[in-house]
This record gives C-alpha cells, structure tokens and sequence, in this order.
C-alpha cells in the first residue's frame, strides 16, 4: 500500500525540522532522487539521500537558533507543494533572518523523486499549478 504523499512530507519535515533527523527523513527517497536548488552557487542539482542530506547540513550550519514551521499543499496525486518559513539568528553575526520559500515535490510510486526550490512562494504555487 502507498502512502499519502502529503503525510510522507509531514513525518520528513517533523523528522529533519524537530528531530534533527535528516537521515531519517531522506530514507526512503528514490535512489535517483533529486534536489534541485536553481541558481545555487556550488551546483544545482543534489543527487540521492546523501546528497540531499548534505545540502540540509550546509544549509542549517551557519545558524545559531533556526525554527521552521511549513504548510503542505497538494498539487495532484504525485505532487505536494511545501511552503517553508524559517527564522533564524546568525551564529556569527547575531543577525535575525525570516524567510519563506516553496519546495515543490515529485512522487513516483509513494518514494520523493524529486524536490525544487523556489525563493519565491509565488512562483512556487504557479509552478503547481495551484492559486493562492
């Protein structure tokens, strides 16, 4: 039986974002998996668990306090839309940074075979076809 995509997102953020579990979460993502972060400076494309999990590390490491909380929408039966908003204080320069972005999920067979991110939640719902 395949499960909800919707609830597979929701136990991985909980996972990762409560439990700083990255490993946990990214267990049963397709082994051709891939993160895809348009415009990235050290590549766009993350390939597998592994490097997904990688990317999760580098991306939380510069922070001292770091609270995320998302909501999930769907947008078709393979496909969730996740609008994460994250706060955050810089461990080295003490600064506060909110933000909110769009991470659009591909499933294939209940297993995530792919996530791309959108700084711009507005794009996101577009590229989801779905209407804010």
């Amino acid at each position: 039986m395949t499960r909800d995509p919707v609830d597979i997102l929701d136990r991985g953020y909980e996972l990762i974002w409560r439990h700083d579990d990255a490993e946990a979460a990214f267990r049963g993502v397709a082994p051709e998996f891939e993160w895809i972060v348009p415009g990235h400076p050290e590549g766009e494309v993350r390939r597998g668990a592994e490097g997904a999990i990688q990317f999760f590390r580098e991306w939380v490491e510069p922070w001292e306090e770091f609270h995320v909380d998302w909501e999930l929408h769907r947008a078709g039966p393979d496909r969730v839309l996740a609008v994460v908003a994250m706060q955050g204080r810089g461990r080295e320069s003490g600064a506060p940074v909110e933000t909110r972005l769009g991470q659009l999920w591909t499933f294939q067979e209940g297993r995530a075979v792919q996530m791309v991110m959108y700084p711009d939640v507005r794009e996101a719902f577009e590229a989801a076809g779905l209407r804010r």
